[in-house]
C-alpha cells in the first residue's frame, strides 16, 4: 500500500494544495519560501504524542478574516452550523492505495466503502473548533480587531481539536470517526531535518552522530525487535551489569569514605543514619551522555579523531545514512502491522559537493533495497521518500515525473497574501512530445539548470549574450534605479534552434522568461542564404518562427516579424526580444554583434551617413569578430557602452517580475493539468 495523494487546506502557505506522491521518491522543488518546509512541518504535527496542535499563525493568512466574520455571525445570533462553517479549519486528506490480496492490517479500520472495485482508503484529519465551544471562543472578546486576534490566538490551542475520520472515497457522507491511536497505527513518518547541527564546531561538541546510537539501542530493545537486535541489546545490558557489580563492591565503598560521620556533630538525639551511596548505570544514559563517535586515524596504534574533525559533507552524509537506518529499524520493530511509511528528507545537499548530491539522490532507493535484503530478511520496507531541495544538481538527477514544483503566488490578483500551488510535472508535461520531453531532461541534466528555483529566466542564443548579459543587467539597474540584478535569474544558453523547446516548460512553471534571440535574416529567393536585414525576406531562426507560428505551418515573413508590436511579443509568461533599430528608422542588426555595434557607433568608429551605410559597416565588422573575445572585451575590459535597444526593452519587461500577471497573459493550454 502507498499514499497516493495528499490534500492540504489552510495550513500556512498551503491554503489549498494537492500533491500526488510517487511510489518511491518524490522531489519537492521550488523557490525559497514557497511552502516546502510547511509540508514537512504539517506531517511532523501529525506525529505529535497525543494529538495535532496548531496556533493562529499556522492558519493560512487568507483565512484569518474568517475568524472576524464568524465573530460577527455569533454576535448576530446566527445558527451554530453557519458559524462553524465560516470558522477556518486546517485539514489533511490522505488517499491510500492498496492492492487486492494485500494484508491491510491496521488500514482495515479506515475502509468504509462497499465497492469491490474501489482500492483506495481515504483518511481525513480536521483541526477545527470543538463541539459546543463556539461560545467559549468568542466570549468577552473586544471589538477591536487587534485585541480580538490576541484573544483568538490564546484560545485556539484550548478550544480547537483534531478529528480523525475514515471517509468513503466515492461518498463524502459515508464516514466513520476513529481515534488518534488508529491514525498513528496506520501512518508512520520519519524526518531528517534540514538543520542537522553537524556543523557545530564549538567546544561543547554535540556529538550528533553519537546520539543516533542511543536511538538505535532503544529500537533494538523494544518489544517486537528482531532476534538479532535483541541479542545485541541484551549483550550491552549484560556488559553494563558486570560493570555495575564492580561499582557496587568497590567504587561505592571508597565513595562512602568521603561522607562525614554525623556523630561528629554531637547533636543530642541525632543518630548516624549510616548513609550509603549507590551508583546506577543505564545503557541509554551511557549512550546519550558518555558515548561519542570517533574516526580511526591514519596510524592504527595512534589517536582516534573526534567526530567534529571529519569534513562537514562526510558528517552530513553519514548522519543521513544512520538516520535512515534508525527510521528503518523503528518501522520494522513495531509490533502491529505497519501501514504506510513516509520519510521526509529536508535539503540533503547541505555541505555536500555537487557530485555527492547527485550520487545521494541516485542511490536513495538502492539504500532501501540494501536495508531490506541485509537487515529485514528480504521483506519489503514500504517506504516513500519525500525530498525537499534547493539543489539544481539533485533536481536535475531526478526525472520530471518525480518532481512537484511548489509555486507561491498571490492569493488573488493584486493581493499581498501568497499561497502555494503545487504543480505535478508528470501530468503537467504529459502533452509534451516525447522527443522534446527527453531533450528537456537531458539538457537540464547536462547544464545543471536552475529553472526550478529561479525568480525569472533569460534564454539566450549564444556565448556572447550569456557573457555580456550580467554586465548589461548591472548597467540597466544603475541607469534605471531598478533591482533586477538582485533577483535570482537563470541565464540559459540554448542556441537559436532550441529555445522554443522550453516554451511549454516555462509556461507550466509560470516563470517569467525573457527569450533573447536573433533576427537571422535570409534571402528566401536566393537559396535561403543569410543576408543583411534590409535585404532579407524571412528568418531562419526556429525559435522566432515558432513563436509567431506555433504549429509550424506558415512562418511569418521578415517584414511581418519586424512589424510586430510590443504586446505581440508577449505570450503566456514569456516575452521575446530580437533586434530592432536603436532609433526608429535607423539600421537594424541581424545578430547580437552587429546590433551591439550599431548601438555603440563611436566605439566602433562607424562613419556611414545613411542607415544603409551604417548597416553595411556593422555587418562587415560583425562578420570578422571572435565571439568569445568580443564578449569578454565588453563584459570585463571595456564597460562604457550602451545596451542594444531590444535587450533594454526586454530587461524593462523582466524588471516587472514582482508585478502580478496582467490581462495580456493568456492561460496556457492544458491548464487543467497544472494542478495535481
Amino acid at each position: 500500500m502507498q499514499v497516493r495523494d495528499i490534500s492540504v487546506q489552510n495550513f500556512r502557505l498551503l491554503e489549498d494544495v494537492e500533491i500526488a506522491l510517487e511510489k518511491d521518491t518524490t522531489l519537492i522543488v521550488g523557490r525559497n519560501n514557497c511552502g516546502k518546509t510547511s509540508l514537512t512541518e504539517l506531517f511532523r504535527r501529525l506525529l505529535a504524542e497525543n494529538s495535532p496542535k496548531f496556533q493562529l499563525e499556522d492558519f493560512s493568512l487568507g483565512t484569518h478574516t474568517h475568524f472576524w466574520e464568524a465573530r460577527k455571525l455569533f454576535a448576530d445570533n446566527q445558527e451554530e452550523d453557519l458559524i462553524r462553517d465560516t470558522l477556518p479549519a486546517i485539514s489533511i486528506d490522505l488517499i491510500i492505495e492498496y492492492t487486492d490480496g494485500e494484508d491491510l492490517g491496521t488500514l482495515s479500520d479506515f475502509i468504509v466503502d462497499l465497492d469491490d472495485e474501489c482500492s483506495n482508503a481515504k483518511i481525513v484529519v480536521t483541526y477545527a473548533i470543538g463541539a459546543g465551544k463556539i461560545g467559549d471562543l468568542f466570549a468577552d472578546l473586544a471589538d477591536d480587531k487587534r485585541a480580538f486576534f490576541r484573544g483568538v490566538r490564546e484560545r485556539i490551542p484550548k478550544l480547537f481539536e483534531a478529528r480523525i475520520e475514515a471517509q468513503d472515497p466515492n461518498d463524502a457522507t459515508n464516514t466513520k470517526t476513529l481515534d488518534y491511536a488508529s491514525l498513528r497505527a496506520v501512518l508512520q513518518f520519519g524526518f531528517i531535518n534540514a538543520q542537522r547541527a553537524v556543523d557545530d564546531a564549538t567546544s561543547k561538541d554535540k556529538a550528533v552522530l553519537g546520539k543516533v546510537f542511543e536511538r538505535l539501542f532503544t529500537s533494538a530493545s523494544a518489544i517486537g525487535a528482531g532476534p538479532d537486535d535483541q541479542v545485541i541489546a541484551d549483550a550491552l545490558k549484560t556488559a553494563v551489569e558486570g560493570v555495575q557489580t564492580q561499582i557496587d563492591g568497590d567504587f561505592n565503598e571508597k565513595l562512602v569514605a568521603l561522607t562525614p560521620t554525623f556523630e561528629l556533630f554531637g547533636y543530642p538525639g541525632l543518630s548516624d543514619p549510616k548513609l550509603r551511596t549507590e551508583t546506577q548505570l543505564d545503557v541509554q544514559q551511557l549512550l546519550s551522555n558518555h558515548t561519542t563517535v570517533t574516526y580511526a586515524g591514519p596510524d592504527p596504534d595512534g589517536i582516534n579523531l573526534p567526530e567534529s574533525y571529519n569534513g562537514l559533507g562526510s558528517r552530513n552524509l553519514i548522519f543521513i545514512l544512520l538516520k535512515l537506518f534508525e527510521i528503518f529499524r523503528e518501522f520494522t520493530n513495531r509490533q502491529s502491522e505497519s501501514g504506510v511509511h513516509i520519510v521526509f528528507i529536508e535539503e540533503p545537499e547541505a555541505h555536500l559537493h555537487p557530485q555527492m548530491q547527485t550520487v545521494f539522490i541516485r542511490q536513495l532507493n538502492h539504500i532501501r533495497t540494501m536495508f531490506e535484503s541485509n537487515y529485514n530478511e528480504g521483506n519489503a520496507w514500504p517506504v516513500q521518500f519525500v525530498v525537499t531541495t534547493h539543489s539544481s544538481h539533485i533536481a536535475n538527477e531526478a526525472s520530471f515525473d518525480a518532481m512537484r514544483y511548489f509555486l507561491a503566488k498571490p492569493r488573488e490578483p493584486g493581493s499581498a497574501i501568497l499561497c502555494t500551488q503545487s504543480k505535478n510535472l508528470r501530468s503537467g508535461l504529459s502533452g509534451e512530445e516525447p522527443e522534446n520531453h527527453k531533450f528537456l531532461h537531458q539538457y537540464l541534466t547536462l547544464t545543471r539548470c536552475d529553472l526550478l528555483f529561479a525568480d525569472g529566466a533569460i534564454i539566450v542564443e549564444g556565448t556572447t549574450e550569456r557573457l555580456i548579459l550580467p554586465k548589461a543587467i548591472e548597467k540597466f539597474d544603475r541607469k534605471n534605479g531598478s533591482g533586477l540584478g538582485k533577483k535570482y535569474l537563470s541565464i540559459m544558453e540554448v542556441g537559436g534552434a532550441y529555445a522554443h523547446r522550453f516554451y511549454n516548460l516555462v509556461d507550466f512553471l509560470e516563470l517569467r522568461t525573457l527569450v533573447v534571440t536573433d533576427l537571422d535574416s535570409i534571402d528566401g529567393g536566393n537559396g535561403r542564404t543569410k543576408c543583411k536585414v534590409s535585404e532579407g525576406t524571412h528568418s531562419s531562426n526556429a525559435s522566432l518562427n515558432r513563436w509567431f507560428d506555433p504549429d509550424n505551418k506558415n512562418a511569418p515573413t521578415l517584414a511581418e516579424i519586424q512589424a510586430k508590436a510590443d504586446d505581440e511579443k508577449l505570450l503566456f509568461f514569456r516575452r521575446i526580444a530580437y533586434q530592432v533599430p536603436q532609433t526608429d528608422g535607423d539600421a537594424c542588426g541581424r545578430s547580437f554583434e552587429d546590433a551591439f555595434i550599431l548601438a555603440n557607433p563611436k566605439i566602433f568608429s562607424l562613419c556611414g551617413a545613411t542607415a544603409v551605410e551604417r548597416e553595411s559597416e556593422a555587418w562587415d565588422l560583425a562578420g570578422v569578430v571572435d565571439k568569445s573575445g568580443f564578449a569578454l572585451r565588453f563584459a570585463i575590459d571595456e564597460t562604457n557602452w550602451e545596451i542594444p535597444r531590444y535587450i533594454d526593452e526586454g530587461l524593462r519587461w523582466l524588471g516587472e517580475i514582482d508585478v502580478a500577471v496582467t490581462s495580456h497573459v493568456s492561460e496556457p493550454s492544458g491548464e487543467e493539468n497544472t494542478d495535481v
